[in-house]
């Protein structure tokens, strides 16, 4: 490496501690050579998977934990040089408190060609009005109007509906006549913000779609969920806000809330604040949720379990986070599916024996992240003929 330039520098520079005079000479040495380019992006990577924090543990057949396992295999002679930059990345993710675990590294990674034109998610939706007629929604100003004369506005920032008026909290509309929309959200294409007509706001993740009316009936506020979405709902007594999701249905006054109901899983709600109650519709059976809880609904049995959960991991990927506490590779690899619209082959590897923790952010490129995971999984990736992305050792 040249001697003005060296790893630390690097590490520095995608840490943002560089002078614009420095940020300068390193662009400059980037674009030198491809042996340069290479090495930029090598300390790229080794970058992001510590200020990522993620780490693996691999998991034996009876699916045990291997605790503080030491993996030996072959490597490259560039051993030296990686530990160097691992250890250079330590010391910048020590300074902001990052985690950082020295793995094994596997330079093997057959990132397809292919996998490089997969961007970061972006926020796009689509939007179907009562009438049939579809609306894509992206950064660009939209202004519609439904059959009833209510206006709606979308942008960067969401899509908003009129706020409504007490003559409109007061009406005697049933259910059946209430207009409805529907907003989904395809695969890769990230997450997307509605505000409702009674103020409430629903965040709404990648592969999903919410069904709601454009106003709420005088008894009741009720939306229809498939995939995942993050509810901040609105005070509202006399109006319970209700959310189904085909097995399941959340029954709240005013609070802040997660469902993940995709579908062929089970059903996750988590507590964020207030108090929710959920119900199966398969055996009527009921629990209450405090902060924190989390209930599992069994899409076979309808059978309702809870369990206490980090909160603000669940609810990361409204920031832009995909947070991952001791999940299997399988796992993350089908969130990665829905927010890159791609799809894994795993039938040559058990993505189970794998268990990951760490966070990657939204805004990432495919070819980055899988990258990444390649390097704590011990794994490779290949883009198949059928245009699966084939997950192997």
């Amino acid at each position: 490496m040249n001697n003005k330039i060296t790893e630390s520098m690097l590490v520095d520079f995608f840490h943002g501690e560089l002078t614009p005079a420095e940020e300068i000479d390193i662009l400059k040495w980037k674009n030198d050579c491809d042996e340069n380019r290479r090495l930029f992006e090598d300390v790229r990577k080794e970058y992001l998977r510590v200020r990522w924090g993620i780490r693996s543990e691999l998991i034996k057949g009876d699916y045990t934990s291997i605790s503080n396992r030491i993996i030996e295999h072959k490597r490259r002679p560039q051993k030296k040089r990686w530990m160097q930059i691992a250890a250079a990345v330590a010391v910048a993710a020590a300074v902001t408190g990052l985690f950082f675990v020295l793995e094994y590294y596997n330079p093997a990674l057959n990132t397809p060609k292919n996998v490089a034109d997969f961007g970061p998610p972006s926020s796009t939706a689509v939007l179907e009005l009562s009438d049939g007629t579809r609306h894509r929604l992206g950064d660009e100003k939209k202004h519609l109007q439904e059959k009833n004369g209510e206006q709606l506005s979308a942008n960067s920032a969401g899509l908003v509906y009129d706020k409504e008026d007490q003559l409109a909290k007061n009406n005697k509309q049933t259910e059946a006549e209430l207009i409805y929309n529907k907003l989904t959200i395809p695969r890769g294409a990230g997450l997307y913000k509605i505000t409702l007509s009674d103020g409430s706001i629903v965040w709404v993740n990648s592969d999903s779609r919410l069904e709601y009316p454009v106003h709420f009936s005088a008894k009741e506020r009720k939306v229809r969920i498939c995939g995942e979405a993050f509810f901040e709902v609105v005070h509202d007594e006399a109006r319970p806000f209700v959310v189904e999701s085909g097995t399941q249905y959340v029954s709240v006054l005013g609070t802040k809330f997660n469902v993940a109901a995709y579908p062929s899983e089970p059903v996750f709600t988590t507590l964020a604040s207030g108090r929710v109650k959920v119900t199966s519709t398969k055996n009527a059976q009921q629990v209450i949720l405090a902060p924190g809880e989390q209930s599992v609904l069994n899409a076979n049995s309808g059978e309702l379990s809870t369990n206490n959960v980090s909160v603000a991991d669940v609810v990361s990927w409204k920031d832009g986070i995909t947070s991952i506490e001791n999940q299997t590779l399988s796992k993350v690899l089908k969130t990665i599916s829905r927010s890159y619209n791609v799809d894994f082959d795993l039938s040559s590897f058990n993505g189970n024996n794998v268990i990951l923790k760490g966070s990657i952010p939204n805004d990432e490129r495919l070819e980055v992240v899988l990258s990444v995971l390649s390097k704590v999984s011990d794994v490779k990736f290949k883009m198949s003929a059928n245009g699966k992305i084939k997950v192997e050792r």
